[in-house]
């Protein structure tokens, strides 16, 4: 049976909050935290722009683009064709839907090869790499616009 510590939850001269979980004697107290996998990050602001009611972005549209997200980091983007598969929906609706993202900056044009046109996240959205692979990135490209608010666009009050 392991011992109980006395111990505060809060450090009441600095304010530092305690982890509950306390590792038996001589084991590592911090957290195993891999979970397996790649593991991204995104931008709160602009997700919660994307889905708000008038974004004018449709349930399919967030679908398409998330999957371009995840693919962007695993194969360097995808297809209209890819997703659509994928996501059980027409090639035509998803080629259209990803070309109004494109057109708002939210997808980017990864490669072109003939008429197929492969789709990558924004980095300004949606990035895996490091802290100085994500400033170059976003750097190199213009900041995305939401399709039902045009960039200079006033809000309501």
């Amino acid at each position: 049976m392991r011992k109980q510590r006395d111990r505060e939850l809060v450090n009441r001269t600095t304010g530092e909050v305690h982890e509950l979980w306390e590792g038996d004697e001589g084991t590592d107290p911090r957290r195993n935290y891999s979970f397996g996998g790649r593991h991204g990050q995104f931008s709160f602001e602009r997700v919660l722009a994307m889905l708000s009611a008038d974004s004018g972005i449709t349930g399919d549209a967030f679908r398409v683009f998330f999957y371009c997200a995840i693919l962007t980091y695993k194969e360097g983007g995808a297809t209209a064709k890819e997703a659509a598969e994928h996501l059980g929906l027409t090639p035509q609706a998803t080629r259209r839907i990803a070309k109004e993202l494109a057109e708002n900056k939210l997808l980017l044009v990864a490669d072109r090869i003939g008429r197929t046109i492969k789709y990558k996240a924004s980095p300004h959205i949606v990035s895996s790499l490091s802290g100085e692979e994500q400033s170059e990135q976003a750097a190199a490209y213009h900041l995305p616009t939401v399709p039902g608010r045009r960039a200079g666009a006033k809000r309501r009050a």
